[in-house]
């Protein structure tokens, strides 16, 4: 079955956590794949190129990589494929963490559960930027990846930029951009957060994905 928008919203956990010097954004959802195809997904250029966008670079300690669409590049810190992937997220002046795990659907069972958990760590800065924008600003653009991660493993050889840009500019992508950053907010609330200043930060994150005016009070 072809994802949809609004089964997306239900099928990702997401959480804010404190961290070392910042705050830990973290998306977890299960795949009907092997660990060893949703690796595969998530770290080969030819398949990035489908869904996510152009990459480029090494998948080994120490390598560096490149998605110049996004401005960002980084660098390998741990490879363990089929399971663990940390690098550096650089964009700009700015330096994040960001960790993939891939997990057996069925491990701490009978081991056989059919598909892979993914979760996504993205540990940034608690800065300015955060206290303006929250953990959406991160949280939403890794839901829209997401998405699109689990269409092209439906299909995985179907290039989806077309139909993704499509979707991103359409009235039924804001609609989906506004629900992750209301999620995003429920998330930050559970995480520990204020209602009032977390409710203004996950509105001015979906106000900035969707090129609206800002409200800065």
């Amino acid at each position: 079955m072809t994802p949809t928008p609004t089964a997306q919203l239900t099928a990702v956990t997401r959480t804010v956590t404190p961290a070392k010097n910042g705050n830990t954004v973290a998306l977890s959802q299960t795949f009907d794949a092997a660990p060893e195809q949703l690796w595969e997904a998530l770290t080969t250029a030819e398949r990035l190129a489908r869904w996510f966008g152009t990459a480029s670079g090494d998948v080994v300690p120490g390598g560096r990589y490149e998605l110049p669409e996004m401005e960002t590049s980084g660098r390998l810190v741990e490879v363990e494929p089929p399971h663990r992937l940390l690098l550096t997220w650089e964009f700009g002046k700015s330096s994040s963490d960001l960790e993939l795990l891939i997990t057996a659907a069925g491990e701490g069972a009978d081991g056989d559960g059919g598909g892979s958990i993914l979760t996504l760590r993205h540990t940034v800065p608690a800065d300015a930027h955060w206290a303006t924008f929250g953990p959406a600003a991160t949280g939403c653009g890794w839901d829209a990846a997401l998405y699109a991660l689990a269409q092209h493993l439906e299909d995985p050889g179907k290039d989806l930029m077309r139909r993704l840009g499509s979707f991103a500019g359409s009235p039924e992508g804001a609609e989906f951009t506004r629900a992750t950053a209301d999620a995003w907010y429920e998330a930050h609330v559970a995480g520990g957060a204020d209602r009032k200043p977390a409710r203004k930060a996950s509105v001015r994150t979906a106000a900035a994905y969707l090129g609206e005016e800002i409200e800065t009070e």
